[in-house]
């Protein structure tokens, strides 16, 4: 038993080990860097919006429509004489505030449902991977359409819809790790000494899953306000007033030769957001899948 007690301890030393290599490779990606420092610039215009923002994102001024950027309008003004600036910074909350919730809470089911399923086996195993094929069978967005077509638009439907055709994904991955690290030696070491199977999938396995979860969660989170902006862009999703970058889309689509500050500031903070999660997300898959890594984890 004391053996058993020690290559357990020498595997969570180890996965201590793997995490500071994956640090220190994250550290030497520049795009990764790079995308991590544009999240921090969005974290901050969402965050400190009122502060940021010269103007009220809901206030109309019809004497100052369709005006191009000036030193009192950074971005200009929409056909109702809003300050574009002020609703893409107040943007920035919503989309973050949306793909942060979405992918909280479908990276949580997931990979609980995951667990469950890699670990227990059997009938629970047969269902909830059924549950996944089910889901998967939609193309996301289809689903998602559907959803907020029957819940009605808002940010709440929104957030609903995007999470119940995402949580899937997490579940496989979870459950593909599972059955990998169920044989490994450290876990059946520790099945020996007759814990709960709650205390191993916690202590053992759960630890060695989120790698890959934290991963797949940075590039979604781009993936969820890309259709968060496409649900509100296709009027599903927010509702004007309320400044959202989907939906300011879709009221400059009249002004594209006139006005094009109506659609262009607003695609270009979703690209901007895009590329900074794509960013940071690659250079934690590459940092994950070092080979030096690998090697620690198989010791």
């Amino acid at each position: 038993m004391t053996d058993m007690i020690e290559k357990i301890k020498l595997t969570e030393k180890a996965y201590l080990a793997e995490k500071r290599l994956v640090f220190g490779e994250f550290r030497k990606n520049r795009l990764a860097i790079s995308g991590l420092l544009l999240i921090a610039v969005l974290c901050f215009l969402a965050m400190f919006a009122p502060e940021i923002a010269p103007h009220d994102p809901l206030a109309q001024k019809l004497d100052s429509r369709l005006l191009s950027p000036s030193s009192e309008y950074p971005f200009g003004t929409d056909e109702l004489g809003r300050c574009i600036f002020s609703r893409v910074v107040y943007g920035t909350r919503v989309s973050l505030g949306i793909g942060l919730l979405v992918v909280a809470a479908t990276s949580i089911a997931g990979t609980v449902l995951g667990l469950l399923s890699g670990y227990m086996g059997g009938f629970l195993d047969e269902a909830i991977m059924r549950g996944v094929d089910i889901v998967m069978a939609f193309p996301n967005i289809i689903l998602a359409l559907v959803i907020a077509g029957l819940l009605g638009p808002g940010f709440s439907s929104v957030v609903l819809a995007l999470a119940l055709t995402q949580w899937p994904v997490y579940a496989r991955l979870v459950r593909g790790q599972v059955l990998s690290l169920r044989k490994r030696a450290f876990v059946e070491a520790a099945r020996a000494l007759r814990p709960s199977s709650f205390y191993i999938m916690r202590k053992h396995i759960l630890p060695n899953c989120m790698g890959p979860v934290i991963v797949l969660g940075t590039l979604e989170i781009a993936h969820v306000i890309i259709f968060a902006a496409a649900l509100s862009f296709l009027g599903l999703g927010i509702q004007p007033p309320d400044p959202e970058w989907g939906s300011m889309l879709k009221a400059g689509i009249p002004y594209l030769r006139t006005a094009p500050q109506l659609t262009f500031f607003p695609g270009l903070m979703i690209i901007f957001t895009v590329f900074s999660f794509n960013f940071a997300g690659d250079g934690l898959r590459d940092s994950f899948g070092q080979p030096a890594n690998q090697e620690v984890l198989a010791r």
